[in-house]
């Protein structure tokens, strides 16, 4: 009987239905049959257990992700070789620690086409990442920001198994409700800002480990991308809270100003945007000065194409339109075009929209956040831009020599197209669509671009900030349009 107990090995999925013939046809007590196959039936499940489990195994001994974008230093610890440089292509895998030093910018894409972009001065772990194409709600994904900022878009592992992804940081857990969210982090603070979706985030407790998987909801707090809101936590805090962005209440000072490149967002700030740049422990946007732009590309660059201005426009010229473009710091440098500090950029306007944290676009609304009734389709005219290609440790410019805005107000949808050249890899193509929202506010975003922007609320003026990956690197820049 023994024996037959043993057979059940070699067809698993029925051990509990020839337990029962054994029982019926054998001349022995069903207790006495009972207990002599027992150890044998949860040998077998041991045994299935391990089959199941070696799944787990390959899945997390494959490559979690592809490095697409390395600029400045950063480097990978894998284990008992240390520290090695990070470079554009290279793998990364689960238990990689990606590091960044003060110029180093990472941008990795995981199998599931989850977009990961690690900022400078930053540390990120990738604990756990268990993706199975064919069985995606299955997935398993634990990040841990051990410090500096980090922006994540999420994949299919995320979308598909929201109770099984987690991103830890020193002093909270994060979940995600299908995200593009961006958070900075100290060893007692974190902020966090959400593009698109929505996260949940609770401080670890009794009731959030943080050797758990998937959100917390004990003290926890939601911020969504509606919100026009921050997040910020503090190490002693009961739970997080939200303040609004561009916010001029002095508790929330310190902890945004902890927070890096979110520091654009304070209004206590904008006034210090050039000593942040100082400050070699804070995590800020990257800049020209710290990015190498080279030699050649400062002679050849390609300016005087009609729409990217050869200097930088003066601030009346720049403020004379309702929509300007506020930086942080000092942006890209020599490459700044269309763009004032965000101290001058924000007088006598509010913030609508963020392109990559380091950008603001601005405009007056006068309490109404509602676009004008019956705008019908208006096509709006390129009236400037600037563009600059990042690649390794090299900023250079890019010139938008023509383009096209098209938003239907009735559909509530847009399309966009723009031409650029770069001197010494030639020309480029940037397209994008998507929808309109309440506001005025548009963004659209794919595995390789994203776009976001705002129209002036009565429909006469248009600008987005834009990238996408060309040429072996990223192309970044931002725009202003005139009705037609």
């Amino acid at each position: 009987m023994c024996e037959i107990a043993w057979s059940l090995k070699a067809v698993n999925f029925r051990r509990y239905e020839l337990l029962m013939k054994v029982i019926k046809f054998s001349k022995i007590s069903p207790w006495v049959a009972i207990c002599v196959c027992l150890p044998a039936i949860a040998l077998f499940s041991v045994v299935s257990r391990a089959s199941d489990n070696e799944s787990d195994y390959d899945l997390s001994a494959l490559p979690a992700g592809t490095v697409n974008l390395v600029i400045g230093r950063a480097y990978v610890n894998s284990g008992p070789d240390g520290d090695l440089r990070l470079r554009t292509g290279a793998s990364v895998s689960e238990g990689d620690r990606i590091r960044t030093e003060s110029n180093g910018h990472v941008h990795i894409k995981f199998r599931d086409n989850a977009v990961l972009s690690v900022r400078p001065n930053s540390e990120l772990l990738i604990e756990s990442y268990r993706y199975n194409p064919e069985k995606p709600e299955l997935s398993a994904v634990k990040l841990n920001l051990v410090q500096g900022t980090a922006r994540t878009v999420s994949g299919e592992a995320a979308k598909a198994a929201r109770e099984r992804y987690r991103l830890n940081t020193p002093v909270a857990a994060i979940g995600v409700r299908g995200t593009d969210f961006l958070v900075s982090t100290t060893s007692s603070s974190l902020t966090a800002l959400v593009n698109d979706g929505a996260i949940v985030v609770a401080p670890f407790s009794t009731q959030c480990s943080a050797q758990g998987l998937g959100p917390c909801s004990f003290n926890a707090v939601e911020l969504g991308s509606d919100s026009m809101q921050a997040l910020e936590f503090e190490a002693g805090m009961v739970q997080p809270r939200l303040i609004p962005v561009l916010s001029r209440a002095p508790e929330s000072e310190q902890s945004l100003n902890l927070a890096g490149g979110l520091a654009a967002l304070a209004q206590s700030i904008l006034d210090q945007d050039a000593v942040a740049t100082n400050q070699n422990d804070e995590v800020v946007a990257e800049s020209v000065t710290s990015l190498e732009l080279g030699d050649e590309a400062k002679v050849q660059a390609p300016y005087g194409t009609g729409f990217t201005p050869e200097s930088l426009g003066s601030v009346s010229d720049l403020r004379d339109r309702q929509l300007v473009w506020g930086r942080f710091a000092e942006g890209k440098g020599d490459l700044e075009r269309l763009t004032l500090p965000l101290s001058e950029a924000a007088e006598g306007r509010d913030v609508t929209v963020g392109g990559n944290f380091e950008y603001f676009l601005f405009r007056p609304e006068d309490g109404d956040k509602q676009v004008q009734e019956g705008l019908g389709e208006i096509g709006f005219s390129l009236t400037s831009a600037q563009a600059y290609f990042k690649a390794e440790n090299q900023v250079s410019p890019v010139a938008v020599s023509g383009g096209g805005l098209f938003i239907n107000f009735n559909n509530n949808s847009f399309q966009t197209s723009l031409d650029l050249y770069h001197m010494q890899l030639g020309e480029a193509r940037f397209n994008s669509a998507g929808r309109i929202y309440n506001g005025g506010y548009f963004h659209s975003r794919d595995g390789e671009s994203r776009i976001v922007g705002a129209v002036s609320l009565d429909g006469e003026e248009s600008g987005y900030f834009f990238d996408f990956f060309n040429w072996d690197g990223l192309v970044q820049g931002i725009t202003l349009w005139d009705a037609e």
